[in-house]
C-alpha cells in the first residue's frame, strides 16, 4: 500500500512537470545557425567569395556558398544580406533546385543589411547544399552576407531598410520636447525565432502516459 502511494505521488509529479513544459514550450525557438559570427557552423565553406570583417563578400554575378548539406527541418531560410550597385535583379538559387528573384518577394537589396526570408520548406527540398547569389553585375556589385540560419518563424529579425529620403524630416516639424535624448541607448534587434514543437510533443506524451499509469493503478486496486 505504501509503495503504491509513493508510485502514485511520483506519477502525479511527472504529470505536473510535463504540464509546465507544455505551458512554457512556446518560449523555445527552433533555429539552426549555418553561418554566424564570421564562421560556418558545420561543414560549410565559401566557393566563390571571401571572408571580410566577419562577413562573406563576393561578386554580384556569382557568389557561391556550400551550406554543408544541412537538413531542412524547419520551413524558413533566413539570409542577412546586403548588396551594392543596381540590385533590381538580385537572385538566390538554393540547392540548384529553388531559384527566387528577390523582387518577387518584395525585397529590394540596399547597402544596409536586410533579413531575407526564403520559404525553403515549401520547395520539396530535404537539405541545403549549394547557395548561389547571382543576377547582378560582377564588376560593380558586391553581395555581403552576415548570417544564414534556418528557423520555424518567417518574421524578419531586422527592421526593413527605409530609403534615406523617407527617414529625413524637416527640422521645424519636430517639436523640441519630442526630440529623443542624444545619449539614449540603442537596443539591438533581437531575433524573433518562433517556437519549437518538440517540447510540446514531449509534454503531451508525458501527460498521457501519466494518466494511463494512474488509470491502471485504480483498475488494479479495484480488482
Amino acid at each position: 500500500m505504501k509503495n503504491s502511494r509513493i508510485f502514485k505521488g511520483f506519477t502525479a509529479m511527472v504529470a505536473v512537470v510535463c504540464m509546465m513544459m507544455l505551458m512554457s514550450a512556446t518560449v523555445f525557438a527552433a533555429t539552426k545557425d549555418l553561418f554566424k559570427d564570421g564562421a560556418f557552423v558545420g561543414t560549410g565553406f565559401i566557393n566563390a567569395g571571401q571572408l571580410v570583417d566577419g562577413t562573406i563578400q563576393g561578386p554580384g554575378n556569382w557568389t557561391q556558398l556550400n551550406l554543408g548539406d544541412a537538413a531542412i527541418d524547419v520551413p524558413y531560410l533566413h539570409i542577412v544580406v546586403s548588396a551594392t550597385g543596381d540590385t533590381a535583379k538580385a537572385q538566390v538559387v538554393v540547392s540548384d533546385k529553388y531559384t527566387v528573384n528577390l523582387s518577387d518577394l518584395g525585397v529590394s537589396l540596399t547597402e544596409e543589411l536586410q533579413d531575407v526570408v526564403l520559404p525553403v520548406g515549401d520547395q520539396g527540398l530535404e537539405m541545403l547544399s549549394w547557395c548561389n547569389f547571382t543576377g547582378l553585375d560582377g564588376g560593380s556589385s558586391v553581395y555581403t552576407i552576415k548570417e544564414i540560419f534556418l528557423s520555424d518563424d518567417a518574421a524578419s529579425t531586422l527592421a526593413p531598410a527605409v530609403p534615406a529620403e523617407e527617414t529625413a524630416a524637416p527640422a521645424e516639424e519636430t517639436p523640441a520636447e519630442e526630440t529623443p535624448a542624444e545619449d539614449a541607448p540603442v537596443e539591438e534587434a533581437v531575433p524573433d525565432t518562433g517556437y519549437s514543437m518538440t517540447l510540446t510533443m514531449v509534454a503531451i506524451v508525458g501527460i498521457v502516459g501519466s494518466a494511463l499509469v494512474l488509470a491502471g493503478q485504480k483498475k488494479y486496486k479495484r480488482a
